[in-house]
């Protein structure tokens, strides 16, 4: 192989690098995108409910902070009561685009220390 061909292959390497670290950086943004469009429909939509710190009122509406259900791996469960509604919750399917019930749901999985991962509007049906 010449120094010209390996120079070549060499930047063509580089240049996949950078086309994959900058479309990381783009999902990455996106993500943080929703979320944050997430908590604006929390506060509208949801906070009124569930309160704003995630806390809820015991004995009424379920405190999202910590909840088992908002912290599972897979965010199936969560998005089934969302769109479906469960005991006093309205559900929400067809009310509200599945880009929007993704990104509140991303709030709620990341918020208040939950720490489960966001949600991609694809997964909501």
């Amino acid at each position: 192989m010449t120094a010209s061909r390996f120079v070549g292959r060499v930047r063509a390497v580089g240049v996949v690098v950078v086309v994959m670290a900058v479309a990381g950086c783009e999902s990455d943004r996106a993500t943080r995108d929703r979320v944050s469009f997430g908590r604006t429909i929390y506060v509208r939509e949801c906070a009124r409910c569930h309160g704003p710190k995630g806390d809820g009122y015991p004995g009424v509406y379920p405190a999202l902070a910590g909840n088992p259900i908002a912290t599972l791996d897979s965010p199936e469960p969560m998005i089934e009561i969302v769109d479906r509604g469960r005991a006093a919750m309205p559900g929400f399917e067809g009310q509200i685009p599945p880009q929007n019930i993704a990104a509140v749901i991303s709030y709620v999985r990341g918020a208040w220390g939950n720490g489960a991962s966001p949600v991609k509007p694809n997964e909501v049906k």
